[in-house]
Order: C-alpha cells, then sequence, then structure tokens
C-alpha cells in the first residue's frame, strides 16, 4: 500500500534538516553556563560584603547606647533574661521540628 501524500508531508515537515552540531556547541554552552556561575558568585559575594560592612556599621553605632543600657540593669536578671530568651528559641525548634544545620 503505497503512503499517502500527508504522511511523505508530515514526514518532511518533522524530518531533522540540519546536520547535529558536534561537541563544540556543548562545549561552548558550558563554557557560558561556567561564565554566569562565576559572576553570579561574585555579585553574591560583593552584596554580601556590603551588607556585611553596613551590618558592622550599624552595631558600632548601636554598641554604646546598648553598653549604656545594660549597665544600669543587674547581672543576674540579665543572664536569667539570657537564659530564657535561649530556651524559648530551642523549645520552638524543638516543637517546630527544625533542623538546624551546623555544617558548611
Amino acid at each position: 500500500m503505497p503512503e499517502s501524500t500527508q504522511d511523505r508531508l508530515l514526514d518532511q515537515l518533522l524530518e531533522y534538516g540540519e546536520e547535529p552540531q558536534g561537541d563544540e556547541f556543548v562545549l561552548d554552552v558550558m563554557h557560558r553556563v561556567r561564565r554566569e556561575q562565576g559572576r553570579r558568585k561574585v555579585i553574591l559575594f560583593v552584596f554580601g560584603l556590603i551588607g556585611a560592612l553596613f551590618g558592622l556599621t550599624g552595631a558600632v553605632l548601636l554598641s554604646e547606647p546598648i553598653a549604656r543600657a545594660l549597665a544600669n540593669l543587674p547581672a543576674m536578671g540579665t543572664t536569667q533574661v539570657a537564659l530564657f530568651v535561649v530556651a524559648a528559641v530551642a523549645t520552638y525548634a524543638w516543637f517546630m521540628n527544625e533542623d538546624i544545620d551546623l555544617t558548611v
């Protein structure tokens, strides 16, 4: 039974006309991906460094007012408050089943 015209037309449309490109194309794409990943790492590092500098500046600016505020508090009360806060965070983490990953 001869092939119909529609089958031949469909075969022509689905036919891959160009030769597949060699490894050079794949290597070029991978090189571009690596370059963009490197650019992304640099951008993240720069903006992370800028954020760290802003955080450090804020900590330095607030250190004296915080020291003055804590100087008038009793040592035992301050310790108890700190322990209560740590216990509250630990209890929250335990109830919410949060895992703290300390690996880098």
